[in-house]
């Protein structure tokens, strides 16, 4: 449910910056290159967070991709045998990814939604909210919709960017303006958000076993690596 006009503009500019790429999507070596090898690094973070006694399987898992794009995320999870259901907001982009999947013989449910106005009564082992928290101007209002969303004891994975004079060198200036590894426009630093500040919404809408894990590109290498250091990128799980 929209709660102001604020948040629906501020989805349209994002929107239109992913529309002007949304062809792009399945080109490894394009605007989401670094999307592309996140995998690795986002595919392990869940199997590890999941704790499955078959590391290598997703059997029989219902997962809930928000902002799922172009299904980058969503078609790695469904090769290990997860039921993935993938939304965004871009119509294009779901065009895409259900082209994609189609093309692959990948059972995907992609639909054209903002988590806020999803209407579905099913609720899903684990959701993933990918490069999407620090698009929105309340965080708040999104846990709370992938709360009413996720089963008990159920495992809710993201992965954003600090709020910090590093990020805003890195993951702004040199990553969109000088090595233009991201699409120009794509953030806006005041809605960059610090773990901290995370941490204390998701304790109030009581998850549990948070953890937080900082991670970095190098565009050299086209690889990311897990590290100590959470000033500019990072991943993080917790439980309902």
């Amino acid at each position: 449910m929209m709660k102001s006009k604020k948040i629906r503009d501020t989805d349209s500019n994002t929107d239109s910056v992913f529309e002007n790429f949304s062809s792009d999507w399945w080109n490894e070596k394009g605007a989401f290159k670094p999307l592309h090898s996140f995998n690795l690094l986002r595919v392990k973070y869940l199997l590890d967070s999941l704790d499955l006694s078959n590391k290598n399987s997703l059997e029989g898992i219902s997962i809930l991709d928000i902002g799922c794009g172009g299904g980058i995320f969503c078609e790695p999870l469904a090769r290990l045998g997860a039921n993935v259901y993938g939304i965004d907001s871009n119509e294009s982009s779901i065009l895409a990814a259900r082209k994609h999947a189609k093309k692959n013989n990948l059972k995907i449910i992609y639909k054209k939604t903002d988590i806020r106005e999803l209407k579905i009564s099913q609720k899903f082992d684990v959701i993933t909210c990918m490069e999407v928290l620090e698009h929105v101007d309340d965080v708040k209002i999104v846990l709370k919709k992938i709360k009413s969303n996720l089963k008990k004891n159920g495992l809710f994975m993201g992965s954003t960017i600090n709020k910090t004079f590093f990020s805003f060198i890195f993951a702004i200036l040199f990553a969109e303006n000088i090595l233009k590894i991201v699409p120009k426009n794509t953030h806006e630093w005041k809605k960059f958000i610090k773990p901290g500040h995370l941490k204390k919404i998701l304790i109030y809408e009581d998850f549990k076993f948070i953890d937080f894990k900082g991670t970095s590109y190098n565009p050299l290498s086209n690889r990311w690596k897990f590290k100590q250091d959470k000033s500019i990128n990072y991943i993080f799980s917790a439980r309902l």
